[in-house]
């Protein structure tokens, strides 16, 4: 029989026998009580009794327990409270998290005028404080809901504005879940597309094609008119040289 095993033991028997003799203690005197008091009504007697039962076992308690110290610590079987947590010390950096913990609580607690059914939104785990004691809760990868506090006449900031923030656009303030729901179903504003130069032109664009096309057509006949113009010179200079070459034979 183990150390641990034999001091349970003896913890339970030291206990049995306490309650035992609280027990006996009470439901004598109550009982005595009640037979003594013959000449009175029945429910006189019976809170008569009660009420010096319950006195009796108190104060029998209180004395058992004191009797028995002496051999609960000598079997080492005393009853020891469980040890309290140690308090983290108050340092600015623990009151900095302090300060996030109470953002993502009070953002939580606010989100219920949000949603009445106490959904997820109202779970403090899925709110993420702030120093400046705002809070976030994250949706999708691009969205998220916003809890900024807001100045009140009382209590501080208590108060939460809940705001829907999602990627390249404006925060939209949020007065119900279901506003929440509909605008998260919404499709994204579509974003302007650039445009390009005049010099560049859009690929597959058959437009620019054709535009081309049509350009290069208009200049073809200019190029192919003065070709023509400097073959016809090249020509006479070439007649005039045949002559002059046969003139100097003759």
């Amino acid at each position: 029989m183990t150390d641990t095993l034999r001091t349970r033991l003896a913890r339970t028997a030291l206990d049995t026998a306490d309650s035992v003799t609280v027990v006996t203690a009470g439901a004598a005197a109550g009982l005595t009580t009640y037979r003594t008091l013959t000449a009175r009504p029945a429910d006189i007697r019976i809170t008569l009794a009660l009420a010096t039962g319950a006195l009796a076992a108190v104060l029998t308690d209180h004395h058992a327990y004191k009797a028995l110290a002496p051999l609960r610590r000598r079997l080492g079987a005393e009853h020891h409270s469980p040890a309290r947590e140690t308090a983290p010390p108050a340092t600015p950096e623990q009151l900095a998290a302090d300060v996030r913990t109470d953002a993502a609580q009070r953002a939580a607690s606010g989100a219920a005028r949000l949603d009445y059914s106490h959904g997820a939104l109202t779970k403090a785990e899925n709110w993420t404080g702030m120093e400046d004691g705002s809070a976030t809760c994250a949706i999708t990868s691009t969205a998220r809901l916003l809890a900024v506090p807001r100045p009140t006449d009382h209590d501080g900031y208590n108060s939460r504005t809940y705001l829907l923030d999602r990627d390249g656009e404006q925060p939209v303030q949020i007065h119900t879940i279901a506003e929440l729901a509909a605008l998260l179903d919404a499709p994204a504003p579509a974003t302007a597309q650039p445009t390009g130069t005049d010099d560049e032109v859009e690929d597959g664009d058959p437009w620019a094609a054709l535009g081309q096309d049509h350009s290069i057509a208009e200049l073809l006949p200019a190029a192919d008119e003065d070709q023509s113009h400097e073959d016809d010179e090249d020509e006479d200079d070439v007649d005039q040289e045949a002559e002059a070459h046969a003139a100097s034979l003759l």
